[in-house]
């Protein structure tokens, strides 16, 4: 068991069985993300295989789904130290829950992605890898449309779908992104992240992201 066997595992077999069948192949990370959004030119080429899913809708999930590939990756493992008990690689992969198929949530999700990569990577100074309940500005409309107020993200656990699943290579915590509005990013500011998802969840706001919807009154 190597590294290109788990990696063909969990995009052919553990995700299609969680997620169903993905709709367009994966979108990799590009190095024009890297350099224009980040100002990165230098970076890990392993980077470029990471990439993300698209899911449509099933019958037990009424709504897209995109899902990260590539922190998974035992990268540094030797086969001889998988740990079924232990992490896989960075032990986690990212979800986003919306509304509506599109390309900017492909884009959001690249976005995140490679810039927890960096992170990772010591690139900014005091920085750590992302942790639940982060927030994390984008400073545009989250689908380039000038009327859509959600505008930040919030790192939560999965609801709705798998927490975790299992690779020969160790375990992958599935966490996810909910869209918010700058209000909301006040919001939580002040009174914590958790406050402001149950009041999202109660909205019907989370876990799903409709970038079409309007501001949480807080």
């Amino acid at each position: 068991m190597d590294l290109e066997t788990v990696w063909k595992i969990r995009e052919e077999e553990v995700y299609p069985a969680l997620f169903g069948p993905p709709c367009r192949g994966i979108f990799p990370l590009t190095q024009q993300l890297f350099s224009d959004r980040f100002g990165q030119s230098d970076i890990d080429p392993r980077w470029l295989f990471y990439g993300v899913f698209e899911f449509a809708p099933t019958a037990e999930r009424p709504y897209w789904l995109y899902v990260t590939s590539g922190h998974s990756n035992p990268w540094e493992q030797e086969p001889a130290d998988f740990d079924l008990n232990g992490e896989s690689g960075a032990g986690v992969e990212f979800t986003f829950a919306v509304s509506e198929q599109g390309d900017w949530a492909i884009q959001t999700l690249q976005h995140v992605l490679a810039f927890d990569l960096l992170l990772r990577a010591g690139r900014y100074v005091g920085g750590e890898p992302f942790s639940l309940f982060d927030r994390i500005p984008l400073r545009a409309p989250i689908n380039g449309q000038p009327d859509c107020q959600v505008r930040n993200l919030v790192l939560v656990e999965n609801e709705g779908a798998p927490q975790e699943f299992s690779l020969p290579s160790g375990l992958v915590i599935l966490v996810g992104f909910t869209g918010i509005t700058d209000t909301e990013l006040a919001f939580a500011k002040a009174n914590g992240s958790p406050a402001l998802i149950d009041r999202l969840r109660e909205a019907g706001y989370h876990p799903v992201t409709d970038p079409n919807r309007p501001p949480l009154p807080v």
